[in-house]
């Protein structure tokens, strides 16, 4: 595992692919992890000097064989176990899909669905992603000229019970 990524208090990074269906209807890239099968999005750690944004663009590429552009700034944050001890907190970036290639480094190890934000939302077990995805649901970014505002929640709950946090700086452990 490599080492935390420093002041930015940030353990991986994450894309949301999203794409914009005919008719202007919003779908995003669910895929499953490789452990479980549970529903997740492309995510991983950091590599040594690698900017977040790029990892998220990476993380896409290696597990979903997805290309696109990707937002500088996170969408916001979240926080999950892994292994079911260990908490993570992963910085989300919105990536919208320019191509999807067919050979990709874990493409036999992971299924992908796309799917509405809201339909991504009961599929993710993620209390923080969940309101994530709601958001984007509720707000098109890709269609609209505004960005994501975030949001901001005061005092944080434990892990297991974690609140949604759209803030612009990840949350601290």
């Amino acid at each position: 595992m490599p080492a935390r990524a420093g002041s930015r208090g940030i353990d991986q990074c994450g894309a949301i692919c999203c794409r914009v269906e005919r008719g202007g209807r919003l779908s995003v890239l669910l895929i499953t992890s490789r452990d479980t099968g549970r529903w997740v999005i492309p995510k991983g750690y950091l590599e040594r000097k690698e900017k977040p944004y790029r990892c998220a663009q990476r993380e896409a590429l290696e597990e979903a064989g997805i290309v696109g552009k990707v937002r500088k700034r996170p969408l916001g944050y979240y926080t999950y176990l892994k292994d079911s001890e260990t908490p993570l907190t992963v910085s989300i970036h919105l990536l919208r899909l320019k191509n999807e290639v067919d050979r990709f480094q874990e493409r036999a190890q992971r299924q992908k669905i796309w799917i509405s934000p809201a339909e991504a939302a009961l599929l993710v077990e993620e209390p923080e992603l969940q309101a994530l995805f709601q958001s984007i649901d509720a707000d098109n970014p890709l269609t609209s000229q505004d960005r994501l505002k975030p949001h901001r929640i005061s005092g944080r709950r434990p892990v297991a019970d974690a609140a949604v946090s759209l803030a612009r700086s990840p949350p601290s452990h």
